[in-house]
């Protein structure tokens, strides 16, 4: 069968892109690696501007059911005991991408969409004046369009030839579910030697803790029960959430070579959506929420291009605008700040000053998230009574 477009990758941004197209009355193919439903690596936490995102995806009733973590404050603190608390610009929501991709590609299939997963995306030719071909596990594919929405870093990245993929990153990451304390509204960041680790709870109760730091850390001891390496202990608040904390993930999901480079939002015409397009960081505020945003921006260009309302070069152009419009800004400030976060005597001085000029700290954390659109009363009600 010949599609209107092949999302690759079904996370937050191939999900809500193949859920937008669906609904506009298209032909969709949405294929994912991995078989679901699958823990992702991620902070697992969502700024309030998923909120109207998930009632247009019409899966919000479903979010509340599943009773998401409402988040009001956030508490930041360096290794040598600086610290600053501050509320958050408005209700975040802490739930785990285990429920949430779930949603998402039920959602996906209950609109139509040709959802496979367990499908290794193979290779991908073609352009989008011809059409391309899409080789899988499960035979190939034709479409019209196809976007790449397969992650952070993924082998097909390299298949591609891409070109953030020949240069070598320090960066790795780790994420796992926890138990024995009670954040609460809190969502956590605290600064450690080489990295940084956030805490909030998820729909479970669990604490996710989500840490990026230099691979240097990965030499160290690690907790033989937690599997935590040892600098994050040199956070004293770290420290003192570790000392009472157990682990009930398995294992922890982990991923090396992280790159926080632009890697571009079209490649041999394939159009990249979410971490595809441009790794973000934890400091940028909320990476979900901006995958969300990513296929919201694309749809429409998408969707032009099918009905041959603007021709490839149009489409390319005009994403590549918006895209920079909505996330550039974002994404240099939260580099800059990862930059200065992962430096004791930097992440020092920079809680330091925003514990003496909270003006200052409130802007950087609302500066690095997105616009609201207006919430649904009984909802927005419902955070208010749990907050």
């Amino acid at each position: 069968m010949n599609y209107d477009a092949i999302a690759i990758g079904a996370g937050l941004s191939g999900c809500s892109a193949a859920i937008q197209l669906a609904k506009l009355g298209y032909r969709v193919l949405l294929l994912e690696q991995a078989h679901y439903p699958i823990h992702k690596l991620c902070g697992e936490f969502l700024s309030v501007e998923v909120i109207a995102a998930f009632e247009k995806l019409g899966i919000l009733d479903q979010v509340r059911k599943v009773g998401a973590q409402p988040i009001h404050r956030a508490y930041l603190t360096a290794a040598n005991g600086a610290s600053f608390r501050s509320n958050l610009p408005s209700t975040a929501l802490g739930l785990s991408r285990y429920q949430l991709d779930l949603m998402l590609f039920q959602r996906a299939q209950s609109l139509n969409v040709d959802c496979f997963d367990s499908t290794k995306v193979l290779g991908v030719t073609g352009d989008l004046s011809t059409g391309f071909k899409v080789n899988t596990t499960k035979g190939e594919f034709t479409g019209r369009v196809v976007l790449g929405a397969f992650g952070k870093r993924s082998p097909l990245d390299r298949t591609l030839d891409r070109e953030f993929i020949q240069k070598r990153s320090p960066w790795i990451a780790y994420k796992g579910h926890f138990t024995g304390v009670d954040i609460g509204d809190v969502i956590e960041l605290h600064s450690f030697p080489n990295g940084y680790c956030g805490l909030s709870q998820i729909e479970t109760g669990e604490i996710n803790v989500c840490w990026i730091a230099h691979e240097r850390v990965n030499k160290e001891d690690l907790d033989p029960s937690l599997g935590i390496p040892s600098s994050l202990a040199k956070n004293p608040v770290l420290a003192d959430r570790f000392a009472n904390m157990q682990r009930v993930s398995p294992s922890l999901q982990g991923l090396s070579q992280i790159t926080f480079a632009l890697k571009g939002n079209f490649h041999n015409d394939i159009c990249m959506i979410g971490d595809t397009a441009g790794m973000i960081t934890p400091l940028c505020g909320d990476g979900m929420a901006m995958a969300l945003r990513s296929a919201e921006i694309a749809v429409p260009f998408v969707s032009q291009f099918l009905d041959q309302k603007i021709d490839g070069n149009i489409f390319k152009k005009q994403y590549a605008i918006a895209w920079k419009q909505e996330f550039q800004t974002r994404l240099q400030l939260g580099r800059m700040m990862h930059h200065c976060f992962v430096q004791p005597t930097l992440a020092n001085v920079g809680v330091n000053i925003c514990e003496k000029l909270p003006a200052l700290g409130n802007w950087i954390i609302g500066a690095t998230r997105g616009s609201a659109e207006p919430i649904p009363d009984d909802y927005k009600q419902q955070l208010q009574s749990v907050g």
